[in-house]
Order: structure tokens, then C-alpha cells, then sequence
């Protein structure tokens, strides 16, 4: 099988299906009775930490460290916002996911085909916020999330970090909103 593309699996509901059964049969994706619930604690407790943080760059953490900066971890606390936040959205449906691409494909089956819920914005937050591979970049927060695991440089701007920031409110809202219905 090729590798996946989530934009055939917004455009093709077969697509989508046929790659839902894939990770499936290799049970990436299974039945879990997990609580939409534990994963969103787990979401705000990733943000609030990540805005704490943020908050201690402002006086606290120049007078520890000086110059030195941590936005590395804000950003990662953001991306593992949208990544529990994403496992809620599929815990609901009564699954867990071992895979990256598999939980944004039970996102996209339904919450985009079935329930239409999510529209492309909203997945491609999602994709970019859980994907690791080296595939297209559409939003800063996979970039950033990148950047800030993988890479050396500790040169990140505030103003990247905020835009983490509204991206992850932003779904976080949107996952809650759904999960209410």
C-alpha cells in the first residue's frame, strides 16, 4: 500500500475507508473503552503547562537562566494538546489508535464523512499538530513541533509560540464542542 495521503482521505470517503480497515487489520486502531474525558484532562493540562511556561519566559526564567529560552517545550506542550485532544475525538467513536495517520483517519471518517463536523482547516490542524513523518507541512504547528523536538536551535520567537497557542485553543474548543453534541 502507498503511503497515506489525508487529502485523498478528505476527498474520497472509499479512500478513507479502505485505509480505516487497513489500520484496522494491522490494529493500529481498536476498540478501547477509554473515556473521552481522561484524554481531554490530558489535553488542558498539556496547555495550561505550556501557557505557565510561557508565562515564566517573562520574569522568572531571565533572572534563572538569562538569555536562555524554552520555547521548545511550549510548543511541544501544544502539540501534545492537539494530540490528546485528537485521541478524544476517537475514544468517543470507542477506539484508540497506536498510529499517528491512523488516528487522523478515524478523525476524518467521522467526524468529516459521517458527521461532518471538521472541515479541511480543522483537519489539516490536526494533521500537522500529530504528524512526525516527512510529509507536506500546511501548518507552523507541525513545523514548530518539529523544530522543537528535533532540532538544536533554541531560536524560536514568541510570536510563533502564540500562533501554537491560538491553533491549539482554537481545536481544543472545537474537540470539546463536538464531544457536547
Amino acid at each position: 500500500m502507498k503511503a497515506p495521503n489525508w487529502k485523498d482521505w478528505m476527498n474520497d470517503k472509499a479512500i478513507c475507508n479502505k485505509w480505516l480497515d487497513y489500520y484496522i487489520d494491522k490494529r493500529m486502531i481498536r476498540k478501547s473503552r477509554l473515556a473521552p474525558k481522561d484524554h481531554l484532562h490530558k489535553a488542558q493540562h498539556n496547555i495550561d503547562f505550556a501557557n505557565w511556561l510561557t508565562q515564566k519566559h517573562k520574569d522568572e526564567l531571565p533572572k534563572l537562566f538569562g538569555n536562555e529560552r524554552f520555547y521548545d517545550w511550549v510548543i511541544s506542550g501544544y502539540y501534545y494538546s492537539i494530540y490528546h485532544a485528537s485521541l478524544a475525538l476517537i475514544s468517543s467513536k470507542g477506539y484508540e489508535s497506536k498510529s499517528h495517520y491512523g488516528t487522523l483517519c478515524v478523525i476524518i471518517w467521522f467526524f468529516h464523512h459521517e458527521m461532518m463536523h471538521l472541515d479541511e482547516n480543522d483537519i489539516s490542524l490536526i494533521h500537522h499538530s500529530m504528524g512526525r513523518e516527512d510529509i507536506e507541512i500546511i501548518t507552523e504547528t507541525k513545523e514548530l513541533r518539529e523544530r522543537a523536538s528535533y532540532g538544536v536551535s533554541g531560536d524560536f520567537e514568541l510570536g510563533l509560540v502564540n500562533k501554537s497557542k491560538e491553533n491549539t485553543v482554537y481545536f481544543l474548543n472545537k474537540v470539546r464542542e463536538i464531544l457536547e453534541k
